[in-house]
């Protein structure tokens, strides 16, 4: 009887041991679930290399290469970022209808994006979720440069490239810069474009430009564009007459117009964002009829809602660019057909923000076909030896003579195109026409003097 019970008593205990197992394995019961789990809990974190490797794996077994893109979507740049979505979506399209990437036996490119709303935890925090889903590549932002800023340093510890779609915050360029890559324009090449402009007036027409003043609103964006317009400015030995910050918010501007007329202010150029602040100082220098010519660096004066806020007496005013579909001519039939298809789809022409979604991307194919990997530091060399040409397929909707990221670039920038530059466009009759530089256009169709 004690031997039955003994026998009993271990029956039960293997039953119990058995079960207890399987509750813990998870309702499949399956052994190498359990070991995997045991060891995803109590392996010790992965260092970098073994980290990029293992995303490296799982995405050459994956059907298609993930990139991410995390644009300000509830942010204030809402609109520009739907525009630049607009942007990538056309481009990958594009690129994928070609045949994908060759390199990669024709794996196509999908699109994984993410909201930052300008918060800087926020960006922080879907970054890591785009590079944990598998993302080889990061795109995008469109903020005042914060956001990019703290996004950075993970790019770097995870050895993921960063192509910025638009970021003009030259600190993000600073000395020691390796994965944060910029295709198109910065607050440098913004100045330059501006000046660009002007000179070729007084060249065209023999009107010298003096007596500008440069009014910027209280942000890392206009602190960024005062420093550049002050330095570029001067070096062309253009008189600068009035600078003041104003702080973000700001709907009165009487006393900053008083300012300008008392200095003999001819040329003004605002930086601003908001659109309620634009509209207001436009407003306020016609109402106390200050007499000037607007040279805008893009912001809100670009954008369609500013431009049905103040009417046609936006007609003349000259802004930077970073994509204007008046190149196209010049680049020939391809080009204009791939616009067209643009235009079929959405009813528009494509916009700055759209363009600089294109360039981003394109350099990102080319990254990715010269790099024949998905691995980060593969991509990282290919972007950082990469030297397209004009005349190289990748290059035939963007307006630079080249492509190729200078360590440093001209203007002592990390990471940034050496042939970029912001082209200048005038709002003539409602629409942005691209009037600098000249020798991109058939023709160029500048209205000056502006009235």
């Amino acid at each position: 009887m004690k031997r039955n019970r003994k026998r009993l008593w271990a029956w039960l205990l293997v039953m119990v041991m058995t079960l207890s197992a399987v509750g813990c394995s998870g309702s499949s019961g399956n052994s190498d679930t359990t070991t995997a789990a045991k060891d995803t809990t109590t392996a010790p974190a992965a260092t970098e290399k073994t980290a990029d490797k293992t995303a490296d794996t799982a995405d050459t077994d994956s059907d298609t290469i993930k990139i991410g893109v995390i644009l300000s979507f509830t942010g204030s740049a809402a609109y520009e970022s739907e525009m630049l979505r607009q942007g990538y979506d056309f481009a990958v399209k594009y690129w994928n209808d070609q045949g994908g990437i060759e390199a990669l036996g024709g794996k196509k490119i999908e699109l994984l994006y993410a909201d930052h709303a300008d918060d800087v935890e926020t960006g922080v925090t879907e970054l890591e979720r785009l590079l944990d889903e598998g993302c080889v590549m990061i795109s995008g932002d469109y903020s005042s440069g914060s956001v990019t800023l703290a996004m950075k340093p993970i790019c770097e510890r995870r050895k993921i490239p960063f192509v910025v779609s638009q970021q003009s915050a030259l600190e993000v360029y600073a000395e020691g810069n390796e994965w944060v890559f910029n295709p198109t324009n910065d607050a440098s090449t913004n100045a330059q474009g501006l000046v660009g402009v002007i000179q070729m007036i007084a060249e065209m027409y023999g009107d010298e430009v003096h007596g500008v003043g440069f009014i910027a609103e209280n942000s890392e964006w206009g602190q960024s564009q005062m420093a550049s317009f002050t330095k570029y400015f001067e070096e062309a030995g253009i008189q600068i007459a009035y600078q003041e910050f104003y702080e973000l918010g700001t709907t009165d501007f009487t006393t900053q117009v008083t300012k300008m007329k008392a200095a003999g202010v001819n040329y003004l150029i605002p930086v601003v964002s908001g659109l309620e602040e634009g509209v207001s100082l436009y407003r306020t220098v016609k109402e106390y009829e200050l007499e000037v010519g607007f040279f805008c660096c893009g912001g809100v004066i670009v954008t369609d809602e500013f431009k049905e806020a103040v009417g046609e007496d936006a007609n003349g005013i000259f802004s930077t660019d970073t994509w204007n579909p008046g190149f196209l001519e010049k680049k020939g039939e391809k080009a204009l057909a791939i616009h067209q298809l643009y235009v079929d789809e959405h009813g528009y022409n494509m916009n700055e923000n759209a363009g600089c979604a294109w360039n981003s991307v394109a350099v990102m194919v080319a990254a990715l076909e010269a790099a024949g990997s998905v691995e980060g530091t593969n991509l990282q060399t290919a972007l950082t030896e990469m030297d397209l040409k004009p005349d190289s397929p990748y290059m035939i909707m963007t307006q630079f003579d080249g492509m190729k990221f200078g360590f440093p670039d001209n203007n002592g920038n990390y990471g940034h195109n050496i042939y970029g530059l912001s082209t200048v466009s005038q709002l003539i009759d409602g629409s942005w026409k691209m009037v600098w530089p000249n020798e991109m256009l058939v023709d160029n169709p500048i209205i000056w003097p502006v009235e």
